[in-house]
């Protein structure tokens, strides 16, 4: 994609990393990037105009700052979200869904894995055509950040993950997000003549076997489905 394809016209590339110092204001470079959840290195990147960001990462951007998107990436001279007309934001509506974002941290201390998420939550934007292809609802659907380095190389700590918690019967050789009392933990799963294997990718770590009379001590929130990897600085 090439730096043209992500905003309408060149003045509004031109624009942005104008705007985005605007949007961030007296508030320090970090302390922005930590308020969107994105890498301090990156919003330095787009502030310099060395790169772009996605339309995902505009939304968060933009809720952090209090500000429109349309604003954000030049459409509009007025920051205010209120004042747009309708019809621009239902054509982003059409094409994208937001969906949930937590830590696991969070996950746990407030038990929103599996459960419906608050409006103030953070989330990301994902195409409705990617969820038709990918034949998944978006009711099902919640978004973690990886923690720990257990299943590396495939996923890295900090990775952004989509979970289907509809698919809690798991099959061999996929991923889950399981929990166990307090604890959320990513395995890859295996069956073994009707006990639990779970995996990690990471072979340092030796696998963790389950009886079949000790599983009910773990739940199988859902099915890790699309891993999300930041690249470089």
């Amino acid at each position: 994609m090439t730096k043209a394809d992500r905003f309408s016209n060149g003045s509004q590339i031109t624009r942005f990393p104008e705007r985005l110092k605007e949007a961030i204001g007296n508030t320090s470079v970090r302390k922005f990037a930590q308020k969107c959840g994105h890498s301090e290195s990156g919003l330095r990147k787009y502030l310099a105009g060395k790169t772009y960001p996605p339309l995902d990462k505009v939304i968060d951007i933009a809720k952090a700052a209090d500000v429109s998107v349309e604003w954000l990436i030049g459409i509009y001279n007025d920051s205010f979200i209120e004042e747009r007309p309708g019809e621009y934001r239902t054509s982003l509506n059409d094409e994208f869904t937001l969906i949930p974002r937590y830590r696991f941290e969070e996950a746990v201390e407030n038990d929103t894995v599996n459960h419906a998420p608050s409006a103030s939550c953070r989330c990301l934007a994902f195409r409705r055509n990617w969820l038709t292809w990918r034949g998944f609802s978006e009711k099902d659907l919640v978004i973690v950040w990886a923690k720990g380095d257990s299943m590396e190389p495939t996923i890295n700590n900090n990775d952004t993950l989509v979970v289907n918690i509809a698919r809690t019967r798991p099959i061999d050789g996929n991923l889950y997000v399981f929990r166990h009392g307090e604890e959320l933990f990513i395995k890859r799963y295996q069956t073994l003549m009707g006990d639990w294997r779970l995996i990690s990718d990471n072979k340092i770590y030796p696998p963790l076997d389950i009886p079949k009379q000790e599983q009910h001590q773990f739940e199988v929130v859902g099915q890790v489905v699309h891993i999300a990897k930041d690249i470089g600085d």
